[in-house]
């Protein structure tokens, strides 16, 4: 049962790519059913944000691992080997040090942003509701959450600027020598919006006007930051008496458009108008950056900031990284520990049955003789099971491998939740010499009865 994680991101694409594969959230339902019925995955989870667009999965038996690049190719009509020239495909241990890595921020544009982490808590429920996330998935993206909250705990790494909205504000705040003078309007607001504007109205800027799509969100934040609302249809007569524009919405196409915006600008003279388009699509239309005293940013205009946020964290990043690894390897030892305990139970099932069968085809041993092969026997058992359960915890030797050399029935793959490591075969006391350790105070689920 291993991970998977194919898709592409800010290091590998463009943000034209980014903008043009980018899912909208009432897309990621079919996503997901695509992924299942036609992408060859048997639990799917689709993280779909400003700078990455990633499927999370297992695959199903015998399926190529590039399949699921196909299957997210075919969501977007023209895309066709966009994902396979820009993308990747991680497996296994290195698919969970990816998911761990995004999860924690040290992935992001910009380093320790933690909006991500509610993203992927937000896929997670997608997935679960829609019926594609599975056992391993329940296993992975929790203990990914986990990771994420212990690194912006322990580390400085998400202090700071640690958001794309914080590195734009960044250049607003170069712009101009004095944010308390300035009036602010949004497109949109989601999360990115919102963190934006409440950095914005910490910094004591002077009004700030909210447009959305839907109304009532509008107000709710609005009222939160002591400002006003506007209807998204006037966004353009809005922008153009506002000093900061922060855009940021799952559109499909650019909200404030050149057209309506240029004959608005010849009022303002040569104030400068900053225009932070956060938003995959674009929200705002490039041609506006042509406009006198217009300064549009988009995504990847705010690397710079980035990369100066990332060597003032570089400090903590070993650290950081340091936790990431630890967590891999830990989750890769309690894998094989759960996979292993259902092999260490039905090898040793097997091995007292051989045990047994091989003690009562003799019928020539008398009582004191079947004690004495009893016990020794019993001894060997244990000794054996002491020193193959590390190996099968570890994956030294694979539980299947073993099983089936012995013609031991392999069990069922454990579907349950993560649960603790330790089984019944962790004990160093258990002792397999004779018929007194085979009474009812002796046996239980994970401790096979032992037949004499």
């Amino acid at each position: 049962m291993e991970l998977i994680v194919a898709g592409l991101s800010h290091h590998t694409a463009p943000l034209e790519l980014r903008e043009r594969v980018a899912l909208r959230p009432e897309e990621l339902p079919r996503a997901l059913d695509g992924l299942v019925t036609v992408g060859g995955l048997s639990e799917a989870l689709v993280l779909s944000t400003c700078n990455r667009t990633e499927v999370y999965g297992r695959l199903g038996e015998g399926v190529d691992r590039e399949r699921p690049m196909a299957a997210l190719e075919q969501l977007r009509p023209g895309a066709e080997g966009s994902f396979r020239r820009h993308g990747y495909v991680h497996g296994g241990e290195r698919a969970v040090g990816h998911l761990f890595r995004v999860t924690a921020g040290l992935d992001s544009l910009v380093l320790g942003e933690p909006q991500i982490s509610g993203q992927v808590s937000r896929a997670y429920s997608l997935a679960c509701s829609t019926g594609t996330a599975g056992p391993l998935l329940h296993r992975v993206v929790p203990r990914a959450l986990q990771v994420g909250r212990r690194v912006r705990t322990e580390t400085s790494i998400a202090r700071g600027i640690a958001s794309v909205a914080g590195a734009g504000i960044g250049l607003a705040v170069r712009a101009f020598r004095d944010l308390g003078s300035c009036a602010v309007m949004s497109i949109g607001a989601g999360q990115t919006v919102a963190t934006a504007l409440r950095a914005l109205h910490g910094k004591g800027v002077r009004s700030i006007v909210v447009t959305n799509r839907t109304p009532e969100r509008a107000e709710r934040l609005a009222a939160e930051l002591g400002g006003t609302t506007a209807p998204l249809a006037d966004a353009a007569r809005y922008a153009a008496e506002a000093d900061i524009v922060v855009a940021a919405t799952d559109a499909a196409v650019p909200l404030l458009r050149d057209a309506d915006l240029a004959p608005l600008l010849r009022r303002r003279g040569a104030r400068p108008l900053v225009v932070l388009d956060l938003g995959v699509p674009r929200d705002v239309d490039p041609a506006i950056a042509g406009r006198r005293g217009v300064y549009l940013y988009t995504l990847d205009d705010l690397q710079g900031i980035a990369d100066r946020g990332r060597n003032e964290r570089a400090a903590d990043l070993p650290r950081a990284e340091a936790i990431v690894t630890s967590a891999v390897t830990e989750f890769r030892r309690r894998r094989r520990s759960l996979e292993a305990a259902p092999a260490l139970r039905a090898l040793l099932d097997g091995l007292l049955t051989m045990r047994s069968d091989v003690i009562e085809a003799d019928r020539d041993l008398s009582d004191a003789e079947r004690a004495t092969v009893e016990r020794l026997t019993g001894h060997f058992v244990d000794r054996l099971m002491r020193r193959l359960a590390p190996r099968l915890k570890d994956g030294t030797i694979p539980p299947a491998v073993l099983l089936d050399s012995l013609g031991i029935e392999r069990p069922e793959a454990p579907d349950g939740p993560e649960t603790p490591d330790r089984t019944d075969t962790d004990r160093t006391d258990t002792d397999h010499t004779g018929p007194d350790r085979t009474g009812p105070d002796h046996t239980g689920p994970d401790q096979p009865r032992e037949t004499t």
